[in-house]
């Protein structure tokens, strides 16, 4: 029997008129390290590393509830559409270990 959740998003971010990949790594960075800080997830950059003005990111939220990962997707929803960066929210859900075996 599972007693923990996984709230799993999965975020794209686009950065018009970044020049560099210098500049992107900045912008992922500080749009990582926000998400690890305001909700203790773990963050992966899994795609978008050849164009600096994209990036695609996987986060992940340990939690106790389905009702609790539901509302860290709702929360991480909401900050990231109040960050500078323009960033969209592909998918998300809430799994139990079990659905990842």
């Amino acid at each position: 029997m599972c007693r923990g959740f996984i709230a799993i998003a999965e975020v794209e971010l686009r950065l018009p008129g970044t020049a560099s990949l210098k500049d992107r790594r900045s912008a992922l960075a500080r749009l990582r390290t926000g998400i690890v800080e305001r909700f203790g997830a773990s963050v992966a950059e899994v795609g978008g590393r050849d164009r600096a003005e994209r990036g695609d990111l996987l986060v992940a939220i340990a939690l106790q509830s389905q009702t609790a990962a539901d509302e860290a997707i709702t929360r991480l929803e909401r900050w990231l559409e109040d960050r500078e960066e323009a960033t969209r929210l592909v998918q998300a859900r809430a799994l139990t270990p079990g659905d990842v075996e």
